[in-house]
């Protein structure tokens, strides 16, 4: 297939039509802007444009407001770019200001029944042990520190083993181990030292905890309930917030995402003062009816050799054509720009016949499908899926499953079909394929008919390279002697044919 004649696209418009040229620009395929900043040559009065973060920011705002007051904006439409900034900025700001107050409030109750909560795992540990509350916090010689450790560090209390401490293990979730430590008021700033090392959190158990340890336990799950009820409280709160402006904010959300996202093309903006302009590549073919689409604003066009600033890093995109089953194939053709042909059709054709034809068998094809069908979102999987299904229509003409059950026999006659040679030489034909490909790619490219039939990368090369295949296949797949004087002859006489090019060139 080919390969897109691209030309770069100078737009330039009155400054007025900024945001609508802007607008249009995001939706228009096949135009690849290119930033200002590689346009502008430290030109005097010549100038770039950054995004206004505004916009950002208030979005930002508004879905960490959309989160706390439970609004769903997953499926909100496009905005317009129509609004007064103002406006939504002083909008978003009452808004937040009414919920911050009942944030707040929930943020301060959800701090204490965390506190409470990790209190109550404390006296659950302390329920299985002779231990008394009272007396642990009334002891006149020792100290005691009620807390948790990260899991993830309880073996390294191991290396203080020979330390004057009493550790008690009082439980365990999934990140913490809830523990009581006691040592001597003397040690007890070594101690607790020793235990902020290994992320000790040290946990207040309230004063209405006291005597009984069950009653501790009612008290404190009684005081969580409560603050459960006045988070549910204060939810019920932001809803009513949420359900007063719910209209006004979701389309603040529409128009502030549309407004960032068009905002972030401004980096492709060239301030020439009077007028902007914006540089981008667009294939040829195309350009016409790209024109079109900004004709109502007023645009003159200046239509550039795609190569034209090659040396400030502006480099045009390579774009091709090429069927669906075709295109994942481009990672291994790897066509650029400057290519004058694309062999992405051909390497497709030769792996796939490759796979079906020296390859088939239909265990292979479902596995490389399966596989293919789980990277589906990289290249290479679908690349993987095309060569699967080439390996099942081989299976189903072969009548093998896994090169060792055969099922029916082969549609056509073959010896051996499946043998070690059959993979040898299935990698030997890649091999030569990609090398004849690569060959008549450098061919169609030079420029210089000498160098297109006597150079090594010509067709002396190509003639060279297929000898020494030839013989290669003759070693491996055959039992026959043969002599390698012509193998000699054709690789000698290329080599002299080389060197006649170059000495050409030299006189030229």
């Amino acid at each position: 297939m080919a390969i897109e004649e691209m030309e770069l696209l100078d737009m330039t418009f009155d400054k007025k039509y900024l945001k609508e040229v802007l607008c249009q620009l995001k939706e228009t395929k096949y135009f690849y802007p290119q930033p200002a900043t590689k346009i502008v040559n430290n030109v005097k009065d010549v100038f770039t444009m950054a995004p206004d973060e505004d916009y950002k920011n208030m979005l930002d705002e508004l879905k960490e407001l959309a989160e706390h007051v439970k609004l769903d904006t997953s499926s909100v439409k496009e905005g317009s770019i129509h609004f007064a900034k103002e406006d939504y900025r002083k909008a978003l700001d009452d808004v937040t200001k009414e919920a911050k107050k009942y944030l707040d409030i929930k943020e301060e109750f959800v701090t204490e029944r965390g506190q409470n909560q990790a209190a109550y795992e404390i006296l659950e540990g302390l329920s299985n042990t002779e231990l008394n509350m009272d007396e642990v916090k009334e002891c006149e010689y020792m100290e005691a520190r009620f807390g948790r450790i990260p899991r993830r560090n309880k073996d390294k209390l191991d290396y203080y083993r020979g330390q004057s401490i009493m550790f008690l293990n009082l439980g365990e979730d999934a990140k913490s181990v809830y523990c009581l430590y006691m040592t001597t008021k003397a040690a007890i700033l070594k101690v607790d030292n020793i235990f902020q090392s290994v992320g000790f959190e040290e946990i207040e158990i309230p004063d209405f905890v006291h005597g009984r340890m069950e009653d501790a336990k009612k008290e404190l799950l009684e005081e969580i309930e409560s603050m459960n009820a006045s988070i549910r409280k204060a939810d019920s709160r932001l809803e009513g917030i949420r359900d007063a402006h719910e209209e006004e904010l979701l389309k603040m959300f529409a128009d502030l995402t549309f407004a960032a996202r068009i905002e972030e093309f401004k980096v492709f903006v060239v301030d020439y003062q009077s007028k902007y302009a914006i540089y981008g590549f667009v294939p040829v073919r195309v350009a016409k009816d790209i024109k079109k689409t900004f004709e109502k604003y007023n645009v003159e066009y200046q239509d550039l050799p795609a190569h034209i600033y090659d040396d400030q890093q502006i480099i045009a995109p390579t774009l091709t054509n090429n069927y669906p089953w075709a295109k994942p194939f481009e990672v291994i053709s790897k066509v650029k720009q400057s290519d004058h042909v694309d062999t992405t059709l051909a390497t497709a054709v030769l792996f796939i016949l490759v796979f079906a034809l020296m390859l088939g068998d239909i265990g292979l094809g479902v596995v490389l499908v399966l596989l293919g069908l789980l990277m589906r979102k990289k290249t290479s999987g679908k690349m993987i899926t095309v060569l699967g299904i080439a390996s099942f229509v081989g299976g189903l003409i072969y009548g093998d499953a896994f090169y060792s059950i055969h099922l029916y026999p082969s549609v056509i006659p073959v010896a051996d079909a499946f043998s070690y040679q059959r993979f040898i030489n299935a990698i030997l034909l890649l091999i030569v394929g990609q090398f004849c490909i690569g060959k008549v790619k450098a061919i169609y490219n030079e420029q210089s008919m000498i160098n297109k039939v006597f150079s090594i990368k010509g067709v002396v090369g190509i003639v060279m390279g297929l000898a020494v295949a030839a013989y290669v296949a003759i070693a491996v797949d055959t039992t026959w002697h043969v002599s390698y004087l012509p193998l000699v002859v054709v690789l000698v006489l290329g080599i002299v044919l080389n060197f006649i090019k170059k000495a050409l060139d030299k006189k030229q």
